[in-house]
């Protein structure tokens, strides 16, 4: 009898150390861009360097920030990115202007290889909105971009993109999907406007 005691009183000391963790869904960020028909112009020739992209603190954890009204901000607590939307936003720089063939060769920053220009990119905004009442939401997305020569560090053309999406589904999930169509159209613009820096 004695031990059956020992026994249930092992498993409820055991039972109330246990700390149940909620579960946490992770979101990846992955554009979709339409084809490509820019003409190659006289970057054909020149190479790229992407740098790593510039932002906040924030956008460089895999918290997901959300902000309400013009003050407040908070994170979901079950739902993070799989990978910082900095490091994430910068490979997906790096892979639209792969597919564009606007250049010669285009590197990432790691990379030891000689550029004739260097692309810099600072996202500004990448977060979703909701209004006071959380009863609407939208996903905003602001990115600019400078190119410049890598030979004389001069600034040879910059410009700022900026997407508002409507957040359909009002969760982190909406947001992310939102926060991915927003991202997809400043990529676009930005493509375009190169195509126009290269002709």
């Amino acid at each position: 009898m004695f031990k059956i005691i020992v026994a249930i009183f092992m498993i409820l000391v055991v039972a109330g150390c246990t700390v149940v963790k909620p579960h946490i869904s992770e979101y990846r960020i992955n554009t979709t861009l339409q084809s490509n028909n820019i003409d190659k112009g006289q970057c054909s020739d020149k190479s790229l360097k992407v740098a790593k992209a510039f932002s906040s603190n924030a956008l460089m954890s895999v918290d997901m920030n959300y902000a309400i009204g013009e003050y407040k901000s908070d994170v979901f607590t079950q739902s993070q990115w799989a990978q910082t939307p900095n490091r994430a936003i910068t490979a997906q720089v790096l892979k639209m202007l792969q597919d564009s063939k606007l250049f010669k060769t285009v590197q990432i920053f790691k990379s030891r290889s000689k550029n004739g220009l260097i692309l810099e990119t600072n996202i500004e905004e990448f977060m979703q909105y909701f209004s006071v009442e959380k009863n609407s939401s939208i996903a905003k997305v602001v990115i600019s971009t400078t190119l410049i020569d890598a030979r004389t560090n001069t600034v040879l053309e910059s410009k700022t993109f900026s997407k508002n999406v409507e957040v359909e589904s009002l969760n982190a999930e909406g947001g992310v999907i939102a926060l991915n169509a927003g991202l997809s159209e400043v990529l676009i613009k930005q493509r375009e406007w190169l195509g126009e820096v290269c002709k």
